[in-house]
Parts: C-alpha cells; structure tokens; sequence
C-alpha cells in the first residue's frame, strides 16, 4: 500500500497488453504507484508511475519492491521472435514461474497472469502446451490469496513490431467477427487491460480463469 492506495507491480509493460495496463491503471483514483520491471526505458512522466530496468535472467527477490499490492504479469514472445521452443519456454514459462515465486515470497496477495485461450499441459501444440504448463506451476504458490489466469484469443491492437502470421488472423478475425462466438473472436489489448485492472482492483480469493468470453465484456 502507498497510503491507503494500491502498489502494482507490472511485468512486460512495453508490450500490447503492459502498456494498455499501465494506462489503466495510471488514470484510475485508486492508485497510489505503478512500478514497471523493464528492459528498456519507457517515456512517461507521471508522478504515480516508476520503472526498474531489469534482465529476467537476473532478476531475483530482492528486485521485487516493497508494499506491492499486487503483481499482473503481461510477459509473452512468439517463438519466431524468441529464436526457438527453448527461447520460447525460457520468456513464457520460467520468466513467468519465477516472478510468481518471488511474489510469493514476498508475501503479495494477487498474482494476475496472460496466457492464452486453449492453454492446456497436455496440448499437442507447443504454445498451449506451455501456456497450460505456466498456469499449472502458478497454481502450487499457495500462499498467493489470489491469482487469476487471462486467456485471450488473438490480441488485437497496435503492436509496434510487424508480425506477420497474426496481422493475417487480426484480418481474418476482423472479416469474420459477427460470425464467431465471443469464446473465439479476437480481442483487443484494452479489453485485456480493463480485465486485468477490474480483478486486481476487486480481487477474489482463489484461483480464477478469465475467459475471452468473459473479457469481451469490458469496453474498447
């Protein structure tokens, strides 16, 4: 707490979704700090807003801020842009596993984590495979009061790198949109963001999966 406002920790705060959270949370009444972990640095003036220049290779508990309220993890790459599965898995799951450790250690109560739709363990596709296998190692922190797992579809916003395969389903998704059932249709990064910033605001205890069904349901 910073007074009797909420600390939020963000991780990947320059990517489609981080940035759009931070936002969100920067203009909402009840913040009292946003702190960004981030690679390189992000140009906002805002007195509420500070950032800590970080390698996750490095990171370690003692990079973790005092009085957070709570953590929203918003880490994700492709494997084309990680280099490989093994990159892939490094960012998307071990980057993202330690985080939640850490968080537990230090004793923060919610841990708000992106996936993605179709994550599953067991998947035959890597992607979902390692998604799925994320949420299950996240869900042994047992000492985290709250933790809430956003599935979203295709993510639909203005990304500053150009990737190919997913500019052709935005399109795609874009065409067939009134056809497709909310489960499957793409979102938008705020949408994401206002879901995320909704359930570290009002937290519930307990696991909770956000569908994109469900995110739909908040404003673009």
């Amino acid at each position: 707490m910073i007074g009797n406002k909420r600390h939020y920790l963000i991780a990947g705060a320059t990517g489609l979704v981080g940035q759009k959270v931070v936002e969100e949370l920067l203009k909402h009444p009840d913040t009292g700090k946003v702190t960004a972990f981030t690679r390189r640095d992000i140009d906002l003036d805002d007195q509420k807003f500070a950032q800590i220049k970080i390698d996750f290779e490095d990171l370690t508990e003692k990079d973790i801020p005092m009085n957070v309220d709570a953590v929203l993890c918003c880490i994700g790459t492709t494997m084309a842009m990680a280099g490989g599965k093994d990159a892939f898995k490094r960012v998307d799951f071990e980057y993202v596993v330690k985080l939640g450790v850490y968080a537990q250690r230090r004793k923060i109560p919610q841990y708000h984590v992106v996936t993605a739709r179709g994550s599953n363990p067991n998947s035959k596709i890597f992607y979902n495979k390692v998604k799925g296998r994320t949420e299950l190692e996240i869900k042994k922190l047992s000492k985290i009061k709250s933790i809430y797992f956003y599935r979203p579809s295709l993510l639909m916003g203005n990304r500053k790198e150009f990737r190919y395969a997913e500019s052709v389903g935005r399109f795609l998704f874009k065409v067939f949109a009134m056809i497709m059932p909310k489960s499957m249709r793409g979102i938008y990064d705020v949408q994401v963001a206002k879901a995320m910033v909704h359930h570290a605001m009002n937290p519930q205890k307990g696991i909770h999966t956000i569908s994109n069904k469900e995110m739909h349901t908040f404003s673009r």
